[in-house]
């Protein structure tokens, strides 16, 4: 079975959509520096993203949760992924809650127009 053109894996598209995120390994959680902690080291919010995921396979697991989990660690990861165009936007910042939706709807299209 043959593909057309328009059927062909683009791995320039996906090279990119990659490439765009891993900007969220350096993007340090916001919270963590308007509050002032003093570690070594901060989160970043790949970090928060691994760890959210993490926290739903196990509450999936032992709590038993009737949740479609596949549809869960996709939902965590593109909720942070807005955060590569509008950064990590933390409620003490001014910006309303329909606001950040807003440019979040926004950044999300950008970042995944190309796929």
């Amino acid at each position: 079975m043959s593909m057309s053109e328009d059927e062909v894996p683009r791995t320039d598209t996906v090279l990119t959509f990659y490439y765009k995120t891993l900007k969220l390994k350096s993007l340090i959680r916001t919270g963590w520096k308007q509050w002032n902690v003093k570690r070594d080291r901060l989160e970043s919010v790949a970090e928060h993203i691994f760890g959210t995921m993490m926290l739903a396979i196990a509450m999936k697991s032992e709590y038993k949760i009737d949740v479609d989990i596949s549809e869960a660690i996709f939902m965590l990861a593109m909720h942070e992924t807005e955060e590569i165009v509008i950064g990590d936007i933390t409620p003490y910042q001014g910006i309303s809650r329909e606001k950040k939706k807003e440019m979040g709807k926004r950044a999300l299209k950008i970042v995944l127009e190309p796929l």
